[in-house]
Formats: C-alpha cells, structure tokens, sequence
C-alpha cells in the first residue's frame, strides 16, 4: 500500500505536499545557521544543498517511502519549514514523523504544535498506524523536552548511531507515541492549542483535513 501526498490545513499552517517550487522561500526560512545544528543534513542555506534536499525527498516520495511537506504560515503564505512521514511501513502500519525545522522567527510560536497535531492525528485517525516514531540527537533538549510534553515516550537510546557533517558522532534518542495512547495525546494537544486560541480547536475539527490530489507544480 503506498500512501498519497496529502494536504493537511490548520488555523496557522498547512502542510503541503513539499516541492521545488518551494525553494525560494524555504532558502529565506534557513538562514539562521543555528538551525543545523543538530540536523543531518548540514547548511540548507545554500542553494545546492537545498536543491539537492528537496531533490531527495521526492525521490523517497516517489519510492513510497517518505511524505515530504512545505510548512505554509497561513498569514504570510510563505513557505517557513519543512517536516514529513519518514520510513513510512504499512505492512507494519508504523511511521516516523522527522526532518522537521522551521525559520527561527516561527519557533515557540505554536508552529510546531499544530504541525504535529496535524500529522499525528492523520497518521492514527485516517493510516491507522499503530505506532508513531520520532528521533532526536541526544543533545538536543528542546526537542526533547518538546516531544515529552506532547506525551512521546521515550524509548531508549541509539549509542554512537550516525556521524554527523561537522563529524560529530551522535547517540539518537528513539521516543514513540502508540494508537493506544494516541486519544490521551490528542486531548493534550488540543488543550494547549485551544490555550492559544479557544476557537482554535473548534476551527480545526470543521475544516477535519483537507485531503487534496497532488499534481507537479501546484506549490
């Protein structure tokens, strides 16, 4: 079974099906170099490693493994970051929610947040995958703390499991939210989102998701 891209539509994103079309403005999102730090893929600010980014991950969409989005920021309409469905199993029915960054100026703004709700509640509700992943580099305490707010447990930790581009030797700490636990999760995330914005959550559950057909070269 290999999964269609989707179009997932929030009250302050939509996530979108991530094309080249999106380069420019995801090349202004990935100025801040901070950003790298912890990611795998080095410096996106230059405009070969991005091409060669996005260039990738339409290859592992079109294997079936990846869903890769654009993270749209409704009010400007401009692409801000990226995040996707990574070693997508439906055999299984297990996924990995990963390769996410956003521009620093949408960070703690409540980005994150419904980009995950978003993703999350269409892995379980419309998937039906049993099982959710996420990894994040050891060091990185925000998004640690990030992902055990949101109710991901940890599970362990991958030592010494990938060599870095400043080749640092990372060891990658492996979290997992379950279908079983997902409705306790979901009631969280709508209680912080609603804490933002009480018509927040009312807004989100009569738009549902907005499943749309991608065609090459809608942005």
């Amino acid at each position: 079974m290999t999964l269609q891209p989707v179009t997932l539509e929030g009250r302050l994103v939509r996530l979108e099906p991530l094309t080249e079309w999106h380069m420019p403005d995801l090349l202004h999102a990935a100025r801040d170099e901070r950003l790298w730090h912890y990611m795998f893929y080095g410096n996106l600010a230059e405009v070969e490693h991005m091409e060669a980014f996005i260039s990738n991950a339409i290859r592992l969409r079109e294997a079936g493994t990846d869903l890769p989005f654009a993270v749209i920021h409704k009010a400007s309409e401009r692409a801000i970051g990226c995040t996707r469905f990574r070693d997508i199993c439906m055999k299984h029915l297990k996924l990995e929610i990963g390769g996410t960054w956003y521009a620093s100026e949408h960070q703690r703004s409540g980005v994150n947040l419904e980009s995950k709700y978003l993703l999350l509640r269409h892995a379980f509700e419309t998937f039906g995958v049993l099982r959710v992943q996420f990894k994040t580099d050891i060091r990185n305490e925000r998004s640690r703390q990030s992902l055990e707010k949101m109710g991901a447990v940890q599970e362990g930790v991958l030592r010494r499991s990938a060599i870095m581009p400043d080749g640092l030797i990372r060891d990658t700490a492996i979290y997992s939210i379950l279908d079983s636990e997902w409705g306790m999760v979901k009631q969280g995330l709508e209680t912080r989102l609603s804490s933002r914005n009480p018509a927040h959550i009312e807004k989100l559950l009569d738009n549902a998701f907005c499943i749309s057909s991608f065609l090459p070269g809608n942005g």
